[in-house]
C-alpha cells in the first residue's frame, strides 16, 4: 500500500505541457462558442438598439403633439373670444342702423348698449 509515485523529469515535463495543451484547447473551444453565441445575438441587439431609437423618436413626438395640442386649444379660446366680441359688436351696429332708420327705436339701443357694456366689463 505504500506505493510511492515517482515521475521523471521528461514525463513531469510531459504532463505539464499537456495540461497546457488541454487548457489552450478548452480555452480556444469557449471563445468560440462564445463568438457563435454573440453571433447567433447580434441581431438581437441590432433590433432592440433600433426598437429603443425608435421608442425615443415616439417620445419626442408624443411632447411635440402634445404642445400643439396645446396652442390648439388657445387657439380655439381665443376663435370663441373673438366669435362672442363680433356678435356683440353686430348686434350693437344692427340697433344702430334701426335707430338710424326709425329714429324711435331707442329701447334696442339701449339693450345693444347695456350688452355691450357687460362684454366689456367681463372682458
Amino acid at each position: 500500500m505504500n506505493d510511492t509515485i515517482s515521475f521523471t523529469a521528461s514525463e513531469l515535463v510531459s504532463i505539464i505541457i499537456g495540461v497546457c495543451a488541454s487548457i489552450i484547447t478548452i480555452s480556444g473551444a469557449i471563445g468560440v462558442i462564445a463568438r457563435a453565441i454573440s453571433k447567433a445575438k447580434a441581431p438581437e441587439a441590432t433590433q432592440n438598439a433600433r426598437l429603443d431609437a425608435i421608442d425615443r423618436h415616439l417620445d419626442n413626438i408624443d411632447k411635440i403633439i402634445e404642445k400643439y395640442r396645446e396652442f390648439f386649444a388657445n387657439d380655439d379660446a381665443r376663435f370663441k373670444a373673438i366669435e362672442k366680441s363680433n356678435k356683440v359688436t353686430q348686434s350693437a351696429l344692427l340697433a344702430l342702423l334701426k335707430h338710424s332708420l326709425n329714429g324711435n327705436d331707442k329701447d334696442s339701443l339701449k339693450d345693444a348698449e347695456k350688452a355691450l357694456e357687460e362684454y366689456l366689463l367681463d372682458r
